[in-house]
């Protein structure tokens, strides 16, 4: 990770982050614990790319997913009761978006970089919501 790089991830993390971190509280009612592995997501050559790469591959489909899972307090009940954290790694090269559930953790692993298409935000946030509803 160059400094472009560095830099990128710096501001993502002071300017953005935060505010998915309150939004996504909010939505489903808990107090998550976020483990961003910031240094996997970092790609060379995409830093300028950042803001759209982590929100479009991460934060967007997990918004929506956990919209349609906290309609209710049914639901924010049994996400409360079931999740403490939020894992975002990226191990995977060149792949879509992995959604796995361990214990009390959501993780979300997928590379950024991966091409991606408008029906992208959609298919991950399905992806996320019918892992979640699976083990609530």
């Amino acid at each position: 990770m160059g400094l472009p790089e560095k830099r990128a991830i710096a501001a993502y993390q002071k300017d953005k982050f935060p505010a998915w971190q309150q939004k996504l509280n909010g939505i489903c009612g808990v107090e998550l614990t976020y483990d961003v592995a910031w240094d996997q997501l970092s790609k060379d050559g995409y830093s300028a790319e950042y803001n759209a790469m982590f929100d479009y591959n991460f934060f967007q489909p997990l918004e929506k997913a956990l919209q349609s899972i906290c309609q209710d307090d049914l639901g924010k009940d049994a996400f409360k009761a079931k999740f403490k954290k939020v894992q975002i790694t990226s191990t995977r090269s060149w792949s879509s978006l992995e959604v796995t559930i361990e214990g009390d953790i959501l993780k979300l692993d997928a590379d950024p970089s991966y091409e991606r298409s408008d029906g992208s935000v959609q298919d991950y946030s399905d992806r996320i919501r019918t892992a979640l509803e699976a083990a609530l």
